[in-house]
């Protein structure tokens, strides 16, 4: 997808993720839900952080890597809204193929794996006038790792779009009325192009865009999703190189350029200066944003481009280099 046939974003539209309140339910985000008496050593067993002490109430962020440790899907646990159960938020691209990963993982445990997606969906309050608009509304309101429920509403603080919020987890029938409410409280309805934006400007990657099958964790500044001393599970021994190493081969990095430019995802980058023509890397995501108007995009480096301020080339447009700014709730 270029920058010039993308659809544009709304510049209110980032006004209200950037400076006010925005409410959204772009569905880029699925729910599942795994219960069964032996669902919380399964789940242990395969996940790259512990779930299996999840005390009630509470998130935790992990990813499912095969023994390659490359990236089958970035999840959230919720020890919530499943009686004697945990909802698993994952993203909606994934959803059929984390489902059938699962299953693959089900050996002799007694597990219930369900696809909750047709009933539970998510609606996103958004922007730093989020909280106050919650507390307009009198929805729950999270706090750090917390679920906060009240009257059939799941709020987990938002991770997905670079922009501070909360998730609201409801039934299906009730995202069109929480929307209208979220509205009449000042939230402005945003929709997809506004939220790319948002979440490549804040250095957020999505599946599959940025975080495709053959990208390992560590390399999408998901380090906070990934446990180095948590026991064994698919991946952990390729988490464990890097770790002791000190670092990955290559990095996801936000790049831009000043004006509006056809780039697009899938092109190669390369080096200028002293490493001109060197092959650097590839443009994974890119967004026009006509409030900075400049041309903003996420790629994967080599270590010799990441640091900050570096120019690399995609085609004809020098693209300066800067760090991820990843600062996504647990």
């Amino acid at each position: 997808m270029t920058a010039d046939l993308a659809a544009d974003a709304e510049p209110a539209q980032l006004r209200a993720l950037r400076a006010g309140a925005a409410a959204c339910a772009p569905q880029v985000r699925a729910l599942l839900a795994v219960s069964g008496p032996d669902h919380r050593e399964w789940l242990e067993r395969i996940a790259s952080n512990p779930v299996g002490d999840l005390a009630p109430g509470r998130v935790a962020a992990f990813t499912l890597m095969d023994g390659k440790g490359r990236l089958r899907g970035d999840l959230r646990a919720l020890a919530a809204g499943v009686p004697d159960g945990l909802l698993l938020d994952v993203p909606e691209a994934a959803r059929a193929a984390l489902l059938k990963l699962l299953d693959i993982y089900i050996l002799r445990e007694k597990v219930v794996l369900q696809d909750r997606s047709a009933a539970l969906r998510w609606v996103h309050l958004l922007g730093p006038g989020a909280e106050a608009t919650l507390q307009r509304t009198g929805l729950p309101r999270p706090v750090a790792d917390e679920v906060a429920q009240a009257n059939g509403v799941l709020a987990v603080a938002s991770r997905h779009f670079g922009a501070p919020g909360t998730d609201l987890c409801v039934a299906a029938e009730s995202v069109e009325p929480l929307l209208a409410r979220l509205a009449a409280a000042g939230a402005l309805r945003v929709d997809r192009p506004a939220l790319e934006v948002q979440r490549i400007a804040a250095g957020v990657p999505w599946w599959p865009a940025d975080l495709a099958p053959d990208v390992i964790p560590l390399e999408a500044g998901l380090d906070a999703d990934v446990s180095s001393t948590k026991g064994c599970y698919p991946g952990q021994e390729v988490v464990a190189r890097i770790v002791n190493l000190g670092q990955v081969a290559r990095r996801l990095l936000r790049l831009s350029a000043a004006g509006r430019h056809a780039v697009e995802a899938g092109t190669p980058l390369f080096g200028t200066g002293e490493r001109a023509g060197q092959e650097a890397g590839k443009v994974t995501s890119v967004a026009w944003d006509p409030l900075e108007q400049r041309t903003l995009a996420l790629g994967f480096l080599r270590r010799p481009w990441w640091k900050d301020g570096t120019v690399v080339k995609a085609g004809g447009v020098e693209l300066g280099v800067a760090p991820l700014r990843l600062a996504r709730p647990r």
